[in-house]
């Protein structure tokens, strides 16, 4: 794959979303960018922790879809956790809050400028959408070169860093 990412996008979220979630997922995909959501890609007997590694591995962006159920989600915030390991301080914009509901944001995630995706906002928030998910530049790639550990490795240290903060997953 060289510096491609098979997939823009990776839809993180909680399946008590899916109703808010899911036309998202088919409008960024009608609108060309090519997403990692659940529904389309896990078929019967997969693993469902493995796809979600791949997954994330092979997704340039991590949209993380926050909300009161996702927060109470130990999925939402193993995938969250991952991506901000690799990227702390979140300089190559991979990983972007997007808020459904008015749940508080706390801890770490209260840093990030999120986009508000509370039903009045929707139409003048999805272009912002829409750009960060489609933006490419050339410091997007599979592998950091001056890492000591591979992707694969770095997903392992997050979720052990994810481990001792008590997730279950």
């Amino acid at each position: 794959m060289g510096d491609q990412f098979q997939y823009d996008v990776f839809l993180s979220h909680s399946k008590q979303d899916k109703a808010v979630v899911r036309p998202l997922a088919e409008r960024l995909r009608k609108d060309g960018v090519n997403v990692w959501f659940d529904e389309w890609v896990l078929k019967p007997g997969d693993s469902i922790p493995s796809k979600i590694e791949e997954g994330l591995e092979r997704s340039r962006v991590l949209v993380l879809c926050m909300s009161a159920n996702a927060f109470g989600s130990d999925w939402a915030q193993l995938e969250s956790g991952t991506f901000r390991f690799r990227d702390p301080l979140n300089k190559e914009r991979r990983f972007l809050p997007l808020r459904l509901d008015d749940a508080p944001i706390k801890g770490s995630l209260a840093q990030f400028l999120y986009i508000n995706w509370l039903p009045t906002d929707r139409k003048e928030e999805y272009a912002k959408l829409l750009e960060a998910c489609q933006t490419r530049t050339n410091s997007f790639v599979t592998e950091n070169k001056s890492s000591k550990y591979s992707c694969r490795e770095e997903c392992y240290q997050g979720r052990l860093q994810i481990r001792n903060l008590g997730i279950r997953f």
